[in-house]
């Protein structure tokens, strides 16, 4: 069944590249206003902003049994996303204040209780975490190929925006009920600002403020004990006056 909702985006993390259909795609976490707190995927890499309020068509996903997952009612995916504006329209942006107040209702204690409660996306509550840049062991060295390979032989275009191209992999440590966790953190800019000026301790500034104390956390689908940290933002319901 098809559902026309409204969605806030909240995040998108690194692209990937599907061997399937060979479509380079991101996933999205965000706020809908029939469902709440969703992962809606595949989307286009580009053209869809953090904090924009979208109309959208979704079904469920056949291949993604996870109760928070839907799917994009689209073909224009198997198109190179073209027509992809046709299905989703833009119809505003939403804040960050509204974000953080509707994720402090969404808070989990730990860890474990995402998973005793069979949850695919989770908020916890953290005062203690830390963003870091580590060895990525997936990177693709273009420069290493081109030494074993015939001359003119590349790397595909794609894989600049995927994590494999990145010499390094964004962790955050975090404490919650369960103790200390160190997970990845898949939030896409961040990759992007990487690629465009290197891996600096400066651009994780914003991650490590301490009132960005809402974590938001998101479960791999073939491990589903396996989380990944997806963005961090304010806990506004300490900041915004209520009367």
């Amino acid at each position: 069944m098809k559902h026309k909702i409204r969605y806030i985006l909240i995040c998108k993390t690194i692209p990937e590249y599907s061997k399937r259909d060979g479509t380079l795609y991101t996933c999205s976490i965000g706020i809908s206003d029939k469902f709440g707190l969703i992962r809606v995927y595949p989307l286009p890499p580009t053209g869809m902003e953090k904090y924009g309020i979208y109309e959208i068509e979704v079904e469920k996903n056949k291949r993604d049994t996870r109760e928070e997952s839907w799917r994009l009612s689209t073909y224009s995916r198997y198109e190179n996303w073209v027509g992809i504006s046709n299905d989703v329209k833009h119809i505003g942006y939403s804040t960050e204040e509204y974000v953080g107040k509707y994720l402090n209702g969404c808070v989990s204690s730990s860890v474990s209780e995402l998973n005793k409660n069979r949850m695919s996306i989770g908020v916890i509550k953290s005062d203690k975490s830390n963003a870091y840049w580590n060895v990525n062991d997936r990177y693709i060295n273009k420069l290493q190929i081109g030494l074993f390979q015939d001359v003119g032989v590349d790397v595909a275009e794609w894989t600049k925006f995927t994590k494999d191209s990145k010499e390094k992999e964004l962790r955050l440590k975090f404490q919650d009920l369960d103790g200390f966790h160190d997970l990845q953190y898949n939030e896409w800019h961040y990759y992007e600002g990487q690629r465009l000026y290197g891996a600096k301790t400066e651009l994780l500034n914003p991650l490590n403020k301490k009132h960005r104390n809402l974590i938001l956390l998101g479960n791999m689908l073939q491990y589903r004990k396996n989380w990944i940290g997806l963005g961090k933002f304010k806990n506004t319901l300490n900041t915004l006056k209520l009367f």
